[in-house]
């Protein structure tokens, strides 16, 4: 069978601002195929993609032998940033996989993000309490849909409350590295810069702990150096910047797209203040229609046929969530709001052992912060044009502007 093929650039401008269409037409053509333009697979059906996930031979190994393929004078620029990833989870499969998640997997079960509700309820009134007191058009991404995350997974980590707006800055410039520059001529100056800071700060923080320790994340990590199956030094810094980034990246990016679904279907929003237990099938729909994931990377570990075409060793895949998560076999009027879906397989958060693990925190801050949004304010509206961030991998607004009342 000869391969499907596009030249469909991810990173173009129309694409970017609604890549719906564009990936919706591929994936009912075909669900597998080879974009000349990005040189990698794309898998956009959603039954091909949950077999895909499933499958080792597609790997999520891309850190090993990274520096190895740099041209010799971009290693020591690049050297802290992928000294970091490399404790990512997310990037290694069984058994470091396990290794490397087990001890943060206890921070994030039903009862111990549970034992967080209250708080988070606290802050959000608190921003909810700052935005009823300011102008009645703000930035809601500024103003809300970034401090609520960032505060949360800052507290739950041990970054103290201070050192926020640090955090703000350091995630921006960390997701040049995570994510890709738009301008490669500062790819290796960002990098160098906020990785070694990243090592610098944490670091610091914890030495701190090491000789206090708290109830934080950070102290919690330190009390498995010792252990046989624990994380080496390294390995909790970059544990530390997985979570500083992620933990907070993927919750805003989820906030700001839900209200501007929720902008779209009034009758959903709306419900929100009449009939507040639709929250959690509200937050669900959000996932599948414009979850934080466009594309998530594996690489081909060895040679295969999939979907009636061959797959070769070292090619990457771009595992199409999007795309996956409005297919028309699994899910019915794909394009329709609808927040009483059931059931609502959607893959937002992955598939498989690299199941996100933050989910349950995600859902519940997302909970909260919607519930409360819409009712203080519940004649929000979007008022001005939502944009999203240039890349291949997350489907993020940069502004949301709303008119509050």
């Amino acid at each position: 069978m000869n391969r499907s093929t596009t030249s469909l650039d991810l990173l173009a401008a129309d694409v970017v601002a609604d890549p719906h269409a564009p990936l919706g037409a591929l994936r009912d053509e075909h669900p597998l195929w080879w974009n000349e333009r990005h040189r990698a697979w794309m898998v956009l059906g959603h039954p091909e993609l949950v077999d895909a996930f499933g499958d080792t031979r597609l790997s999520t190994e891309r850190m090993s032998g990274f520096l190895d393929r740099l041209p010799a004078e971009r290693r020591d620029a690049v050297a802290a940033g992928v000294e970091l990833l490399d404790g990512w989870m997310l990037f290694h499969e069984p058994p470091d996989h396990e290794r490397l998640r087990a001890p943060l997997r206890r921070e994030f079960t039903p009862r111990a993000v549970g034992a967080m509700e209250q708080w988070i309820a606290e802050e959000c009134d608190r921003l909810l309490d700052r935005l009823e007191a300011g102008p009645d058009q703000v930035d809601l991404v500024e103003a809300f849909t970034h401090p609520l995350p960032s505060a949360v997974i800052g507290r739950l980590v041990g970054v103290p409350e201070e050192m926020g707006s640090w955090l703000a800055g350091w995630s921006e410039r960390f997701g040049v590295l995570v994510f890709g520059a738009t301008r490669r001529d500062d790819y290796d100056q960002v990098v160098r810069s906020c990785s070694e800071e990243f090592h610098d700060v944490v670091g610091d923080l914890l030495r701190r702990r090491a000789g206090e320790p708290g109830e934080d994340l950070l102290s919690k990590l330190l009390g498995t150096e010792d252990r046989a199956d624990g994380l080496s030094p390294v390995e909790i810094l970059g544990a530390c910047s997985l979570l500083l980034f992620a933990g907070h990246d993927t919750t805003t990016s989820l906030l700001g797209s839900a209200v501007t679904l929720l902008d779209g279907a009034p009758e959903w929003r709306d419900g929100l203040v009449d009939a507040p237990d639709r929250i959690d099938g509200v937050v669900e729909e959000c996932l599948r229609m414009e979850g934080p994931a466009k594309h998530m990377v594996r690489q081909v570990a060895e040679d295969h046929e999939r979907c009636g075409v061959q797959l070769r060793a070292g090619e990457s895949v771009l595992m199409g969530i999007m795309a996956a998560d409005r297919d028309p076999r699994v899910f019915d009027d794909p394009d329709r709001f609808d927040g009483s879906r059931s059931p609502n397989a959607h893959l937002g958060f992955g598939f498989g052992h690299h199941f996100c693990l933050g989910a349950a925190l995600g859902r519940l801050e997302a909970r909260l912060a919607l519930a409360g949004l819409y009712r203080r304010f519940p004649d929000l509206s979007v008022c001005g044009e939502v944009t999203w961030k240039p890349t291949v991998s997350d489907r993020s607004p940069v502004q949301v502007p709303v008119q509050l009342r």
